[in-house]
């Protein structure tokens, strides 16, 4: 029997899965342990509650033993105690992710995520194994059966997926990211090559599937430029814009703040309520924009300013629109800006940017 039940019997926390991404030297490892403290010390309500880390880096997490004691490690390698080759396929990590459950565990990490995907026993190399089964070996063919490959590969992903969305625990995932081959320098650079998933101004491709990304509460990638710090914002819903801020690192205190967020606590609507009024003014022009930014007292101010850049596009943007007779509906076809006035919008919103963070370095 089906039921709906209305949101005021649903007082469950939430659980958070969060994606950190990045080569190497970009903190993700302290980062997902700090985050992850703080996630602990909220849902257990004491400090030094566990913190559940799946390794399957040759132990490197134990680098941080003595700095986060209550780790609680788990040493995931592609053999097993008899040297048998088991390797990383989705079924291991919907166990793992069982066992931590099981264990009571309040956040677990898993590091390196990327295993799933191109490690030994991972998605590309069921998928390679099963395409040589369709083709007999014969890369002739390989082309017009690999979907038929995928076909039998991305339902055992998707159920991984899947568990993890579904995950009674809170789950931070870490995986490796590789650089995109670009095209220009400096402000100018450009990916090369864009995919459906892929945002020609971040040039860092995770080393994972590419939908795994939209599956996040929250995803950042991590540059080395400056560590730790929430630079590429691939998803991050208003509620966390004002705990991200780029020019800071992620922390215990990011990991507490999105904890209490997920245990219906905290102040996370009124920001985004806060954030929607600023688009709703800036949806009018740079003037009503800046009037409305007038108004706002300092705080405020600053949870606003940490979408500024899409302000300040939404409000060139709507500059850039001419003036039409509303009565006329046929004349309403030419507010629709061409190509040419986009880019040059998008443009000054940028150089706009830079100015901003130029006159804020000196």
């Amino acid at each position: 029997m089906i039921r709906f039940t209305p949101v005021a019997e649903i007082n469950d926390p939430l659980t958070l899965a969060i994606g950190l991404s990045g080569g190497s030297g970009t903190g993700k490892t302290y980062t997902a342990l700090s985050m992850a403290r703080g996630i602990s010390e909220v849902v257990t309500g004491k400090p030094g509650g566990p913190i559940g880390y799946v390794d399957t880096e040759n132990r490197r997490a134990l680098h941080y033993k003595a700095a986060f004691p209550e780790m609680m490690h788990y040493d995931m390698k592609a053999v097993d105690d008899d040297g048998k080759m088991v390797g990383f396929g989705p079924e291991r990590w919907i166990k793992v992710i069982d066992s931590a459950e099981e264990a009571g565990l309040p956040v677990v990490i898993l590091d390196s995520f990327s295993h799933a995907w191109e490690g030994v026993g991972g998605v590309l190399d069921m998928h390679a194994k099963k395409l040589d089964q369709l083709t007999g070996g014969d890369d002739s063919k390989k082309n017009a059966r690999s979907q038929l490959a995928w076909a039998d590969v991305k339902p055992r992903y998707r159920r991984l997926i899947d568990r993890i969305v579904r995950a009674k625990t809170n789950i931070i995932i870490c995986t490796r990211a590789k650089p995109v081959m670009q095209t220009g320098f400096g402000n100018s650079a450009k990916n090369a090559r864009p995919t459906k998933t892929r945002r020609e101004d971040v040039p860092w491709d995770p080393a994972s599937d590419g939908d795994l990304m939209f599956e996040m509460t929250t995803m950042v990638i991590l540059d080395p430029s400056a560590p730790g710090h929430p630079i590429h914002q691939i998803k991050v819903a208003d509620q966390f814009k004002s705990l991200l801020d780029p020019r800071q690192p992620m922390g215990i205190e990011t990991g507490r703040a999105m904890a209490t967020w997920a245990r219906g606590q905290g102040n996370a609507q009124a920001q985004k309520e806060l954030l929607d009024d600023a688009r709703a003014a800036a949806r009018s022009g740079k003037d009503a924009f800046a009037d409305h930014w007038k108004g706002l007292d300092q705080p405020k101010r600053q949870i606003v300013n940490t979408i500024m850049d899409e302000l300040k596009r939404i409000a060139t943007e709507a500059d850039a629109v001419p003036e039409v007779n509303d009565d006329d509906p046929f004349a309403l076809d030419d507010t629709k800006p061409t190509e040419e006035e986009m880019a040059r919008a998008h443009e000054e919103a940028r150089q706009a940017s830079l100015a901003q963070e130029t006159e804020g370095a000196q």
